[in-house]
């Protein structure tokens, strides 16, 4: 028996329907993670509890009120920082780029907390849970 005519002998077209729905079955989930998923941003909270949204995809440099004066922002690449600020330690600085879901940076001196917010290859969807490190 060759090819077709092997697969045709060892099953019916019961059989045959059941597989192709499975099939459907299996792959219909794994096509729809695929897709590409909502754009993320980014949300930056200041010292007087103002937030402000900004996609992840625009490029920017803002600055935010905090409590030891202005603190600089910059967005590129899909990434966020916090920039040189007047702050004791830079503890904000020090951890550099974000852009992941669930990531966050916070400057506590200052009172400015920063928190990248969409959803991450593998389909889940950021957490407030999910801290990259504390400092104190």
């Amino acid at each position: 028996m060759k090819g077709m005519a092997g697969w045709r002998h060892c099953t019916n077209a019961t059989d045959r329907w059941l597989m192709l729905i499975s099939a459907l079955g299996v792959m219909g989930p794994c096509w729809w993670t695929l897709q590409s998923q909502p754009e993320g941003m980014v949300v930056i909270r200041d010292a007087q509890a103002y937030e402000t949204v900004w996609p992840l995809s625009q490029n920017t440099t803002m600055q935010v009120v905090g409590r030891l004066g202005p603190v600089t922002v910059e967005v590129q690449d899909h990434r966020v920082r916090l920039l040189e600020y007047q702050s004791p330690r830079l503890v904000g600085t020090m951890m550099g780029w974000i852009g992941r879901p669930g990531q966050m940076t916070a400057c506590i001196p200052c009172g400015v907390i920063i928190q990248v917010k969409g959803h991450d290859g593998e389909g889940g969807s950021s957490s407030p849970n999910h801290y990259d490190g504390i400092a104190r």
